[in-house]
């Protein structure tokens, strides 16, 4: 949701915005709709192989509810006013980001260590100055 909040920074930078899910193209269509995100393209893996070819990891208990994780939640979703809604598929999966450029190299990656770790967009915008000047880029 981050992300599609700085979708104009995005696209500016010649970014384009591809979020992978773990539910089913249904669960896709609820998540646009409830969120108001009709634009964004979601595609969904209910296997999750995308989640591990990428590295993404399964969180520990600590992980998902240690108190880090619930402070730094808790101040994001009154900073954001977005609330945790009920979680499709594996409720321990964890994300992250990749820069994926034309060719499929990846020169930038961050996977999130514990549910509270996002990526910052200004970190990814970095990511993709430094990647170079591809006008295709996705991310």
């Amino acid at each position: 949701m981050q992300l599609h909040r700085d979708r104009d920074r995005i696209a500016a930078a010649g970014v384009r915005l591809v979020v992978i899910g773990q539910g089913t193209p249904d669960h896709a269509k609820e998540f646009q709709a409830r969120n108001h995100v009709e634009g964004l393209t979601i595609l969904v893996d209910e296997s999750r192989a995308s989640y591990d070819a990428a590295g993404a990891k399964v969180a520990t208990v600590t992980e998902l509810l240690g108190p880090r994780v619930v402070a730094r939640g808790t101040v994001s979703g009154l900073r954001t006013r977005l609330p945790q809604t009920a979680t499709k598929g594996h409720a321990a999966q964890l994300g992250g980001v990749l820069l994926v450029l034309p060719d499929g190299s990846v020169p930038y990656a961050h996977l999130a260590e514990d549910a509270s770790d996002n990526a910052s967009t200004d970190e990814i915008l970095a990511a993709a100055e430094r990647a170079g000047p591809e006008p295709t880029r996705s991310g």
